[in-house]
Formats: C-alpha cells, structure tokens, sequence
C-alpha cells in the first residue's frame, strides 16, 4: 500500500513540474537567496531561511515569455525573541544559469 501511495504522489508532482512553472522548493530557494543578499547589505546578516514558505500561485508573466509571476508567503522571526512576521510576496521568476533568477516584485507584512 505505501509503495503504491509513494508511485501516485512521484507521478502527481512529476506532472506539476511539466508546467514550466517554478516549484515552491525551487522558488524558497531563490526568495532566500535575494532576502539574504539584501539583508547582508544592509549590514543585518544572519539570516538562513525562512521558518515557513508557501507558494501560492503562479501567472505567465505577460511582458517577458518563459517567465511567471508568483505569489507567495514566506515566516520568519526576524530578531530572537520576537514574533514571527509572516510577508505576502510578489516576485518574478525565469530559469537563469541552470537556477531560477528572482525578481522581487513587492511584498507587503500580514
């Protein structure tokens, strides 16, 4: 029974990667990547990951072909201590060099 529940879930998500669009692992990575770049910066490293990543939905990018406009929300506890601060995001994706180049377009605290 579990071999036959792990064949169905392989077959599932191979199917999700035919679309082209990124995959939320794939997206976490590069979002990551960016927020600990411009977090770097501006003098506040440390940052690793995000506690919580959730990919909400992807469009084909109207302005730029092989591209989609993702939408995502994205946890972490920004200092020890405080509170988690979940975002909402907006961001562009493309595959670039064997990766996914991110475009950050807009996120607002929720």
């Amino acid at each position: 029974m579990r071999a036959g529940l792990v064949v169905a879930l392989a077959a599932v998500l191979g199917l999700g990667g035919c679309s082209g669009e990124p995959s939320e692992a794939d997206m976490r990575k590069a979002v990551e990547g960016a927020t600990r770049a411009k977090l770097d910066a501006m003098g506040r490293g440390g940052f690793r990951s995000f506690d919580v990543f959730r990919k909400q939905g992807c469009v084909d990018a109207k302005d730029r072909k092989g591209a989609y406009d993702c939408y995502y929300a994205a946890t972490f506890a920004p200092q020890p201590g405080e509170k988690p601060l979940t975002v909402n995001g907006k961001g562009r994706f493309e595959k670039a060099g064997g990766g996914l180049k991110f475009e950050d377009l807009g996120a607002q605290p929720r």
